[in-house]
C-alpha cells in the first residue's frame, strides 16, 4: 500500500470520529437541562420542592430527602423555611368589593402573606415590572381575619391568600381565593413578567393565566366554610396569629 493511501485512510477514520464526536455533542445539546438541588448537587424531578431563604426572599431547589430534613422548621435556624405543598380553594370566602377596591389592584391579581423580617402583613400582585407591593392596612388585615378565621392559619413567609378576579374569555369574572404556596405565587409573577406584550398584555399571557388558575383549581382541596374552626393544616402545626 503507497504512502498516499495510508494518509488518505488516516484522513477518512479523522473524519469520521470528528462525524461521531459531533453527532453525540448535539445529542448532548438537545438534551433537557437537569436539574440540581442546591443544597447536595442531586438531580431532581421537574416538579420539585422549594426553600424560601428569608433574607432575600428567594427559593432554593431542593431533592426530597433535603425538603425532609428542612420539614423541621428549627433545622433552617432562622434562615430557611420550607415551603409547603398546601392548596386550599376557599369556596365561601368573605371579602367586598369596597374592600378590594381599597387594595387598588390594576390587575385583578393579587397574594397576601405575613412576612416576618417586615414584622407585618404585604400584598404584592404581578404586574409586567415583576411583583408590585400593595397598599394593606393592617386594620384591612383584621377584617379580612375576622369575616375568614382560616387565615389565622396562614404558615408566615411560605403561604399566601392568593385572589383572582380577573374576567375570563366568557367575561365571567371570578371571585376565587385560595391559601398557596408562595413558589406557587412567584410563578405567577414570572409567567406574566415572561409573557406580557403591550399595554393589555396580549392573548397569549392571558391565555396563560387562565391556564396557570385552571391547574391551580384541579390541585386545591376545597373548603366549604372559610369561619370553620377545623381545616386541612400542614405538618408541623401552622402559625397562628397571636
Amino acid at each position: 500500500m503507497s504512502s498516499f493511501d495510508l494518509t488518505n485512510n488516516s484522513d477518512d477514520r479523522s473524519s469520521a470520529s470528528l462525524d461521531v464526536l459531533r453527532q453525540f455533542t448535539r445529542r448532548r445539546e438537545m438534551r433537557p437541562p437537569v436539574e440540581q438541588c442546591e443544597l447536595c448537587s442531586s438531580e431532581i424531578a421537574a416538579d420539585h420542592r422549594h426553600l424560601l431563604e428569608l433574607a432575600r426572599r428567594t427559593l432554593i431547589c431542593v431533592c426530597i430527602p433535603c425538603s425532609i430534613l428542612f420539614g423541621d422548621p428549627g433545622a433552617g435556624q432562622g434562615k430557611y423555611r420550607l415551603v409547603p405543598s398546601r392548596f386550599l380553594k376557599l369556596l365561601d370566602f368573605q371579602m367586598t368589593d369596597e374592600q378590594w377596591d381599597d387594595l387598588m389592584i390594576p390587575v385583578n391579581m393579587v397574594y397576601i402573606f405575613h412576612n416576618t423580617a417586615a414584622q407585618r402583613v404585604m400584598a404584592f400582585y404581578p404586574s409586567p415590572a415583576g411583583a408590585m407591593e400593595s397598599t394593606l392596612t393592617l386594620e384591612g388585615w383584621d377584617a379580612l381575619v375576622s369575616a375568614n378565621p382560616i387565615l389565622n392559619n396562614l404558615e408566615p413567609d411560605v403561604e399566601a391568600l392568593l385572589i383572582n378576579r380577573v374576567k375570563n374569555r366568557g367575561g365571567e369574572q371570578y371571585r376565587e381565593h385560595y391559601i398557596a404556596p408562595i413558589d406557587v405565587c412567584y410563578e405567577l409573577v414570572g409567567l406574566i413578567r415572561l409573557k406580557w406584550k403591550g399595554l393589555s398584555g396580549g392573548e397569549e399571557v392571558w391565555k396563560a393565566i387562565e391556564e396557570f388558575f385552571e391547574r391551580l383549581r384541579a390541585r386545591a382541596i376545597t373548603v366549604e366554610d372559610s369561619s370553620a374552626n377545623t381545616w386541612p393544616t400542614n405538618n408541623p402545626p401552622a402559625w397562628r396569629r397571636g
